[in-house]
């Protein structure tokens, strides 16, 4: 594995592209089937963060192709190269760039709007949230069609999930209690099958990457992986802890339970941005066991 100063650049601009466009995509999906259970205010707030959400995914997305251009150049100068800029776009770096720049925007159409996100919206924003399986290490795998189609899943379920954290935890701080154990609820209830989808997804992908379950721990991207799924594991346990023990006690407007259920969300919040980091490293510098 080797590294420079713009891998470190480019990493952690594409770990802001994976949490900005799934935070903004998963914040619609919210919008969008909790709509009725949300208190006014946090709709509100939630409409602006997902806007914002969408500026930085957008932002983000065109800075990774520059710093490509750097990397590939070697000097600041390459950021700069219209020649190098133009290769990029034409790649399947640029072209999933493309497709996830063109979600957001439809996305973005459900901002403005106080009803609930409508198809194009969604459309887009499940668009953006799965351009991620345009390129990378499952579409270098041969037939690609199933580990692009699982990867696609997988990257749904995960918006559906990191994108909810943020609206649920305005959603604790509103002062309408009953409003908030609704959507909580609501959310719990599709968690479930959408969590689901997320493991049985990934479980194949991580089959179809390593070839043999050893790699986890005889190889660098193995044991890296390894990690990535030990921070998985820690919010499978959270999220069962909530679905099981604290939403009960929202129910009955517990204030030691909303109290617990902050701390719990804002974990996973940060387990959740180093699954992401975790991700974009080794996306970036890491081969998978299958592909070598």
């Amino acid at each position: 594995m080797h590294s420079n100063a713009w891998d470190v650049g480019t990493i952690i601009v594409k770990a802001v592209v994976y949490a900005a466009t799934l935070g903004a995509a998963g914040g619609l999906f919210f919008l969008h089937y909790c709509r009725s259970q949300i208190p006014n205010l946090t709709r509100r707030n939630s409409r602006r963060l997902v806007a914002i959400l969408i500026l930085i995914a957008i932002g983000s997305s065109l800075a990774r192709i520059s710093l490509l251009s750097a990397s590939m150049s070697g000097q600041a100068a390459g950021m700069l190269d219209p020649s190098l800029a133009m290769m990029i776009w034409q790649s399947g770096e640029g072209r999933a760039s493309a497709v996830r720049i063109v979600g957001l925007i439809l996305a973005a159409f459900a901002v403005p709007s106080s009803r609930r996100p409508d198809a194009i919206p969604i459309l887009g924003a499940g668009i953006a949230a799965t351009s991620f399986a345009w390129t990378g290490h499952v579409h270098a795998l041969r037939p690609d069609w199933l580990p692009i189609v699982l990867m696609g899943a997988h990257l749904v379920g995960i918006a559906f999930w990191v994108g909810a954290l943020p609206p649920l935890l305005m959603v604790t701080r509103d002062p309408d209690r009953a409003a908030m154990a609704a959507s909580v609820r609501q959310f719990g209830r599709l968690a479930v099958i959408v969590v689901a989808v997320v493991v049985a997804a990934g479980v194949v992908l991580l089959w179809m990457l390593t070839g043999n379950v050893s790699e986890l721990w005889t190889s660098a991207y193995g044991r890296a992986l390894s990690v990535k799924i030990g921070l998985v594991a820690l919010l499978l346990a959270i999220a069962a802890f909530n679905k099981l023990i604290l939403t009960p006690r929202l129910s009955v407007d517990d204030p030691q339970a909303v109290s617990a259920f902050r701390r719990t969300l804002v974990i996973e919040m940060i387990a959740a941005a180093a699954i992401l980091l975790g991700t974009a490293t080794l996306t970036t510098l890491m081969e998978p066991p299958a592909l070598r």
